[in-house]
């Protein structure tokens, strides 16, 4: 049985309006990734998330190409052309899609943006299935020339949504929360996270976590910490002092080891820095010289979708049988320190060391480079159950399964 992919967004607009051209450069950046800093968007990588863009009628019915992926977000940039040149066919199929989303329990999603009042009441007006579809009116992303980049913030949290309600079950926690832990020296880093909690705070549908204010009085403070790093998405705020903090050294630990997704924001000032000893390698930078604090919330959505993307990854593989069942399994959502596969060979059950049930640790393509994986692979032999396995999707592909 094939692995269904988790997610993919279809997208509609007319080529003839040029308004919504920024809004679909903006979405393609914040899910395709690039390599140059653009406005309000940060570079990064390839989220490897199907886009599908039409200006016409697709060839398939609209159940089957929201079905044929876990989850489907159809976008619509509704424009002036758009519903003037648009087909009855066009209309039939956008309505069965709003009719097949609506029945879908959220699985998919369906994202409407009206460039101005007056196209939204005419979209409104092409089918009388849309009489229950809420609107995202262009005025409400902020000013104008910030609207793409909103809008493609926001389209990271509707996936990210979509993917959460599938996984919150399986994995034990509500996934759509997304806790920011934001790591910081206060001896110089206080103020810009105080500036950051303050731009979370004025977007409504992201939650936050902020260690000031969220540790309860008489609790157990070092827990609370540790608790909440190995729960959250961590955002590092790297200043000058930071490096040399004992509690900024611990969170980063305690992320790395947890395999807590993070995001680390480059704040240092000075020209010349001495080798670092935190394992930062695998977490994506930012700088923010301009005080752009949009970007660091962009590449924290980012991030957080990422890992959801893959986690919903790995629980297909459970459904096709690519990975056994009953498995005790460890999925990391980066390529994992030896301090991590540790952490994780020692959370292996008295199943999986008896024998009675495999073992397995996952992490993403592309498997470890030469000389890294074969360390990795005499750590989990030497502290793992016996015939525990370190393997990526493609490995288990290629060896037909996890058992192999």
């Amino acid at each position: 049985m094939p692995t269904t992919a988790p997610l993919q967004i279809v997208i509609f607009r007319h080529v003839d309006d040029a308004d919504t051209s920024s809004y679909l450069d903006a979405i393609l950046r914040a899910f395709q990734g690039g390599k140059d800093t653009q406005n309000y968007l940060a570079t990064g990588e390839d989220l490897g998330i199907q886009i599908e863009v039409f200006s016409v009628t697709p060839a398939f019915e609209a159940a089957t190409v929201l079905d044929d992926f876990c989850h489907t977000v159809t976008v619509v940039l509704a424009d002036s052309a758009f519903l003037g040149k648009g087909d009855d066919a066009l209309w039939n199929w956008l309505a069965a899609c709003w009719n097949h989303t609506r029945a879908s329990s959220g699985r998919h999603a369906v994202v409407v943006v009206a460039m101005d009042e007056r196209v939204g009441k005419r979209f409104l007006e092409k089918k009388p299935d849309f009489a229950s579809l809420q609107l995202l009116q262009v005025h409400s992303l902020g000013e104008q020339t910030i609207r793409p980049a909103m809008f493609a913030l926001f389209l990271l949290h509707e996936c990210r949504a979509r993917l959460a309600a599938a996984l919150s079950m399986s994995l034990g926690f509500d996934a759509g929360y997304l806790k920011l832990f934001i790591s910081h020296a206060k001896m110089d880093g206080l103020p810009l996270a105080q500036a950051l909690k303050h731009q979370i705070g004025s977007l409504a549908w992201l939650p936050k976590f902020y260690d000031a204010d969220d540790l309860p009085p008489g609790s157990d403070w070092q827990a609370e910490i540790e608790k909440s790093v190995g729960a959250s998405l961590l955002v590092i705020l790297r200043t000058e002092e930071y490096d040399s903090r004992h509690w900024c050294q611990q969170e980063v630990l305690w992320a790395d080891e947890y395999a807590t997704p993070a995001v680390l924001v480059d704040a240092r000032t000075n020209l010349n820095h001495p080798a670092g000893v935190l394992p930062l390698d695998r977490v994506p930078s930012v700088r923010i010289p301009d005080g752009n604090l949009v970007r660091i919330l962009f590449l924290a959505l980012r991030e957080g979708l990422r890992f959801l993307h893959f986690m919903r990854r790995v629980e297909e593989m459970k459904k096709s049988g690519a990975l056994p069942d009953p498995v005790e399994l460890r999925v990391f959502t980066f390529q994992p320190s030896m301090a991590a596969l540790l952490r994780a060979c020692r959370g292996l059950t008295s199943s999986a060391a008896s024998g009675t049930v495999p073992s397995v640790i996952l992490y993403p393509d592309p498997p470890f480079r030469a000389g890294t994986y074969e360390a990795a692979e005499a750590l989990v032999a030497s502290y793992g159950p016996a015939g525990t396995r370190l393997v990526t999707p493609n490995t288990i592909a290629a060896t037909k399964g996890a058992k192999s």
